[in-house]
C-alpha cells in the first residue's frame, strides 16, 4: 500500500507538493507539479493498486458562502493554536464548479470511503503537526505579513526536524535516505530569500500529507473525521483527550 500526499493548490497557477511514502516508512518519492495533468501523471503510478491519498485541499464543496462544519470544527478544536481554517464555498470560484482534488480523485477512480482499499481524504498539516509533535502552538512557517524570513526559515528548519525524527516513530516515516528530501534540506539550509522557502515550503507539506494518511492507517482510534461527509470532512490526528471531547461533543 502506498501512502501519497498531496499539497494541492486550490488554482491550477500554483506549486501542488507531492510525496509517496511505502508501508514501511521509506519515502520514495518527492516533487512539485502545476497543472492536472502533470499531477495525475504523477500520481498514477502510486495510486492504481491500494493507497491512502491525503489531499491538503478540500474535496467535497457544496456551501454556497461561510465556512464547511469541518472548518468550524478545525477551529473550534485547534484555533486556540493558531490552526484556524481558509473557508471553501461555492461563491470562491475556486469550487463554483465542483473542487479541484474531486476532480483529481475522481479521475483516478479513488474513494471518499475510508474503508475502500484505494481511497482519499482531506487533511490538513497545521493541527496534525500539533498532535503529532505536542506543540503549543503551530509552527509559523508560511509567509504571512509580519514573518521575516530569518523567523521562516527557523520554523522551516523546525519543521524539517521534527520530519526527520519520526523515523524513530510509530509508524516510521524514513527521509534521510531519500535524495529529494537532501535537496530540499540543502536548499534549505542555502536559502537566502523568502522565495527560496517558498519554493521548497509545498513539498515539505507533501511530505506532512503522505505521513497523516500513513498514520490514520496505522493508529485509527488515534485520529478523528471532523465534519459531515455530506458536506466535507478533515481527517486529523488526535491525543487521547481531544479525542474524548471530540466524541462527547454534538457536531454542530
Amino acid at each position: 500500500m502506498y501512502f501519497v500526499g498531496v499539497d494541492l493548490a486550490w488554482g491550477s497557477r500554483g506549486t501542488t507538493g507531492l510525496a509517496v511514502a511505502g508501508e514501511d516508512g521509506q519515502v520514495l518519492d518527492i516533487t512539485t507539479r502545476q497543472t492536472d495533468d502533470d499531477i495525475l501523471a504523477w500520481l498514477r503510478p502510486w495510486t492504481e493498486g491500494p493507497c491512502f491519498v491525503a489531499f491538503d485541499a478540500p474535496l467535497i464543496v457544496v456551501n454556497p458562502t461561510g465556512h464547511r462544519l469541518c472548518e468550524r470544527l478545525v477551529s473550534r478544536y485547534f484555533g486556540r493554536y493558531g490552526a484556524s481554517c481558509h473557508a471553501a464555498n461555492t461563491a470562491n470560484p475556486s469550487f463554483s464548479e465542483g473542487s479541484r482534488a474531486l476532480r483529481l480523485a475522481t479521475a483516478l477512480g479513488l474513494s471518499t470511503d475510508p474503508g475502500s482499499p484505494r481511497h482519499a481524504a482531506e487533511v490538513y498539516p497545521h493541527p496534525a503537526l500539533v498532535t503529532l509533535f505536542e506543540l503549543p502552538r503551530v509552527l509559523q512557517y508560511k509567509a504571512k505579513p509580519g514573518r521575516d524570513f530569518a523567523q521562516l526559515r527557523g520554523e522551516m528548519l523546525r519543521l524539517v526536524t521534527y520530519l526527520e525524527s519520526l523515523a524513530a516513530a510509530d509508524p516510521p516515516l524514513v527521509l534521510k535516505s531519500s535524495p529529494q528530501w537532501e535537496r530540499i534540506r540543502d536548499g534549505l539550509e542555502s536559502a537566502a530569500r523568502k522565495a527560496d522557502l517558498k519554493r521548497l515550503e509545498d513539498a515539505i507539506d507533501g511530505v506532512v500529507c503522505a505521513y497523516i494518511a500513513a498514520y490514520a492507517t496505522a493508529r485509527p482510534t488515534d485520529v478523528r473525521t471532523l465534519g459531515d461527509p455530506a458536506d466535507g470532512t478533515i481527517l486529523v490526528p488526535v491525543d487521547p483527550d481531544l479525542a474524548t471531547r471530540i466524541d462527547q461533543e454534538p457536531l454542530g
